[in-house]
């Protein structure tokens, strides 16, 4: 289907689209300025000469009739500038430039009787050079941290975020979905399809460059409404060089939390290592080289698990790597192409709410590849163009059970978040998540006498995700929904074979039956277009401004078309003002709108591609425990259907459905420290609307499921629409800081405080990314905002987040350097309610909802009167050290050795906790029959797994060499 010709008409007036197919945003940087004379008039013909070790050859550029030049497509590294013009000295510059840096840089030339050369130390760029806000982490300074490596463990280390998250390796940017960020490696999108974390197609030593972008993000990037993880790596270089590293670990060298030492558990002593290795250089020097990367490694992580504190190792045996070739057909045109593959074997629990160590674990594979190829090309001194193509493989094999035997069914609770008895999910039900990616811009810069310089750039990428599989939630096709017994301590009971014994209750025990449809796909398209203008005015003001225009369909099995032509036109914009001229004072202030992924975890609830049919019973057989109590697993015992889903029969998107909107602005003032320190604070302001919410209630209306000649009755109909009814406001300070102390000694860090992050919409639960929340058109007569969805601090909120680190370098001649570093990490309790999950509906909830609808949920999760959000955890206060000693041998070949220990002073707060309860059937009722009081669960406000508190004090140690 064409686009409706309005919506053209609005994104031509923002772009004139390219013709071409380059990466999201920018993965390389800018380098422009104005040549100047002695009286301050500009200099046209002077001759602009830039060399890098990262540059492919030199770049020349001659400055216009106002003194102005440019180079884009730089990569992140140190360069060196020439400016040469007969009759002045020539002058020298040194500068560094970052991964999607815009760094300025105006020159003035001298008149020389006799010619001469002047050179000028340059300085590295800071936070104070951009509108954009967040942070650019080299992998220098990375290193020298007692720190993860991986792009999640770096982004920790910016301000705006927290990790306060439902999943694994996601961040939460200033009070977004955790499921809606965006990492880019190399350009190239590398997130999860669903839960919005990065795949693991990296080698921690090939990382060159971080740059976090939280607020304030420019037109080139899009399809999020949290933020940008922008890395880039290495790429070989006219000299040989890489790097060999042993990674030493063990289960021993960390010290039991206190669950653990509880349940006297203490930590086998196995040595793991993993490997990393780079190799670069060139194959033909200034026109072609190589670099090639590798991972391996093979590990046994022992963990505790939650609620039984039942120890349980997983296994991985894991290799990576990588080869990438950088060509220069001239210095004006480069070519880069890049194959990561990565093989991965892993012994694992499906959630990290399992509690049985034998009886959930499974042996699967996660494949995972990605093939990238670019283009960026000089076409004249003020004409640049960039283009990439790019397709990225990540899949699901042998994850989940085999047996198809009801009783080897896998079990989830219902009061506390655990699952039971045998693995989730089906091995005979692979899975892919894959993308592909196309993308362009074209760049033009022109320079005025009474307009300043614009560096313009119009682009056009078209992002299209692909997700196969059934998601088949069991191999049986049954999953029971029943909480177990407990002990006096309110631990599960394991019977006489190691299972986790279910307790059978009529009227509460449910079943849940899936009907999947193995192989089923789904493509989601997004196209997008977009202007940017980087405007320096002159030496006062500059400004980012720019808009984006996207578009989405969706097409899955069976022709279904989840969404079709979803459109979105979204501004950025930004100003900066310099108060006297010299970049030491500077004031900045930026609106943008940021328009959410369509991604399958929201746009393919209509389709069969993850969404297996599924009908749910209640049971109406004996009380009884155990999971051989025969009329506990006969299906006959559950008659009665209190619900069910069946995406292709009863499940509807309107016409007009969007993705969540993002609206932010942003006011920040900063100051130079000294020649090279920077000291900055920025305010934040986002307020979401445009949930993804799903309607049920009387006008959404019924449809009677008729599958394969069977009957399964009357259903409500669910619609899948925009809507603003709904709160996710945020309101942020934080202050950024680097100084270096002396040429040795160098401090940086960042604070941030969340004034309000608030809301009733969470959009998102462990293992459910994009999970809808609970509001006043999903079954209203049944549920109010005060005991269902209460508006107040989310679970993201962290009222205050530090991190804080200091590095020094001791030399010691010739036997080498040693550098030692501090880590500060502080995070203030997070935020939880007192609420009872897992409940099922009152009699009064059901009387009326019967005489109106043909089913009811399954389940409600109940607030009390101290609403949402009150209560809070622990603070914790952590120190990491490190101390890396490197000695020179021959030429550039240095080993080193690195010692680190993070959480050196063993501190173990309560990170989070037990919060089950249940409502007082004692207490008085509400209008809709729900307790207005509840009783605290035995474990409540008890640490019962080690995510509780905070890792433990551990030991690292690695060691290599780099030449």
């Amino acid at each position: 289907m064409t686009m409706r010709r309005p919506f053209w008409l609005a994104a031509l007036a923002v772009l004139i689209s390219a013709s071409l197919a380059s990466a999201q945003g920018s993965q390389t940087g800018t380098l422009s300025g104005t040549v100047l004379s002695q009286d301050k008039q500009p200099l046209p013909g002077v001759t602009v000469t830039i060399t890098s070790p990262a540059l492919l050859g030199t770049r020349n550029a001659v400055t216009d009739t106002n003194g102005g030049y440019i180079f884009k497509g730089l990569p992140a590294g140190d360069y060196k500038a020439a400016f040469e013009l007969s009759g002045f000295a020539s002058k020298e510059r040194t500068v560094t430039v970052g991964v999607g840096a815009t760094v300025p840089m105006d020159v003035g030339l001298s008149l020389a009787a006799v010619q001469e050369t002047v050179t000028v130390t340059g300085e590295a760029t800071t936070p104070l050079t951009t509108t954009e806000v967040g942070a650019h982490l080299k992998s220098d300074m990375v290193d020298t941290l007692a720190t993860n490596r991986t792009l999640f463990g770096i982004t920790t280390l910016a301000p705006g975020l927290t990790t306060n998250t439902p999943n694994a390796n996601q961040v939460t940017i200033a009070g977004s979905f955790a499921f809606d960020n965006v990492f880019l490696l190399d350009g190239v999108d590398i997130n999860d399809n669903l839960f919005g974390n990065a795949n693991d197609l990296f080698i921690e030593d090939a990382i060159e460059e971080t740059q976090v972008l939280t607020s304030g993000i420019s037109a080139e990037y899009g399809r999020f409404s949290g933020g940008v993880i922008n890395a880039v790596t290495k790429r070989g270089g006219n000299k040989v060089a890489g790097s060999f590293r042993v990674n030493f670990t063990n289960p021993s060298w960390r010290d039991e939390t206190p669950i653990e030492k509880t349940k006297g558990i203490t930590r086998q002593d196995k040595l793991n290592k993993f490997y990393e290795a780079t190799l670069g250089g060139p194959i033909v020097k200034d026109r072609l080289w190589f670099f090639a990367a590798g991972r391996k490694i093979n590990q046994d992580l022992q963990q505790t698990l939650p609620e039984s504190a039942l120890p349980y190792t997983q296994t991985r045996d894991q290799k990576r790597g990588e080869i990438t070739l950088s060509g220069a057909i001239n210095p004006n045109h480069t070519v880069q192409a890049t194959y990561t593959k990565v093989w991965d074997k892993i012994h694992r629990l499906p959630f990290d709410f399992d509690i049985d160590p034998i009886h959930d674990a499974f042996d699967g594979e996660q494949p995972n590849s990605l093939f990238s190829a670019s283009y960026n090309g000089v076409l004249r001194s003020n004409l640049f163009v960039e283009a990439q193509f790019s397709r990225k493989k990540f899949g699901f094999v042998n994850n989940g059970g085999s047996s198809t035997n009801i009783i080897d069914s896998p079990y989830i609770s219902q009061s506390v978040l655990t699952a039971y008895n045998a693995p989730y999910f089906d091995a005979t039900d692979p899975e892919d998540r894959n993308n592909r990616q196309l993308a362009a811009s074209l760049s033009y810069f022109v320079s005025t006498s009474s307009l300043g310089k614009h560096d313009l750039k119009v682009g056009y990428e078209n992002y299209r995700s692909t997700r196969t599989g059934g998601n088949s939630q069991s191999s049986t096709n049954y999953v029971f929904y029943t909480d177990y017994v407990t002990d006096s301590a309110g631990k599960p009971v394991f019977d006489s074979n190691g299972y986790v014994v279910p307790d059978f209750v009529p009227g509460v025990s449910q079943l849940q039956n899936w009907l999947p449809i193995r192989g089923a796909q789904i493509d989601l398209t997004t196209q997008a277009v977009y202007i940017n203008d980087r405007w320096a005015l002159n030496n006062h003001w500059a400004f980012n401004v720019g808009a984006r225009a996207e578009t989405a369909k969706g097409s899955a099995t069976g022709g279904v078309k989840p969404v079709d032509n979803a459109k979105r036109i979204v501004p950025r914009l930004a100003a900066s003002f310099d108060v006297r001229g010299d970049g030491k004072y500077k004031l900045d202030a930026t609106y943008s709108h940021y328009a959410g992924k369509f991604s399958e975890t929201q746009f393919a609830n209509n389709t069969n591609v993850g969404n297996p049919d599924a009908i749910y019973y209640l049971y109406t057989g004996p009380a009884g425990q155990g999971r051989t109590f025969a009329p506990g697993i006969d299906i006959r015992n559950y008659t009665q259907v209190i619900g069910g889903t069946f995406p292709t029969a009863n499940v509807f998107y309107d016409s007009n459905i969007k993705s969540p909107l993002t609206k932010e602005w942003t006011a920040a003032a900063g100051m130079q420290l000294g020649s090279t320190g920077y000291l900055k604070a920025i305010y934040t302001h986002r307020n979401v609307g445009d949930f993804v919410q799903k309607f049920v209630n009387r006008s959404t209306g019924t449809t009677t499921v008729i599958k394969n000649g069977i009957n399964f009755g009357s259903f409500s109909n669910q619609l899948w629409a925009t809507s603003n009814d709904g709160v996710r406001k945020y309101d942020g300070l934080q202050f950024q800081a680097g100084y270096p102390l002396t040429h040795r000694w160098t401090f940086q860090g960042n604070y941030t405080i969340q004034l309000k992050n608030e809301g009733n919409q969470e959009g998102e639960a462990p293992n459910q990314p994009g999970a809808p929340s609970i509001f006043s058109g999903f079954y209203p007569e049944l549920f109010n905002e005060a005991r269902s969805f209460p508006i107040g601090p989310l679970v993201g909120f962290q009222r205050h987040r530090v991190r804080a680190w200091t590095s020094y370098d001791l030399g010691l001649g010739r036997i080498g350097n040693v550098n030692g570093s501090v880590l500060y990490r502080f995070d203030s309790g997070s935020a939880y309610s007192l609420r009872s999950t897992g409940q099922a509906l009152t009699s009064v909830q059901r009387a009326i909802g019967n005489s109106l609808y043909p089913d009811l949920p399954t389940s409600q999760t109940i607030f009390y009167s101290q609403g949402r959000g009150s209560e809070r955890f622990e603070d914790a206060h952590l120190f990491d050290v490190a101390l890396t000693y490197a000695v020179p041998v021959y030429k550039r070949l240095k080993p080193w050795v690195k010692l680190e220990a993070r959480n050196v002073f063993n501190s173990t707060p309560l990170i989070s906790t037990n919060i089950t309860t249940r409502p007082d059937p004692n207490s008085p009722k509400d209008a809709l029959g729900i307790p207005t009081g509840f009783i605290k669960g035995s474990s409540f406000g008890k640490g019962t797994a080690t995510t509780n508190y905070p890792f433990p004090r551990e030991f690292f140690v690695s060691t290599g060499i780099r030449f």
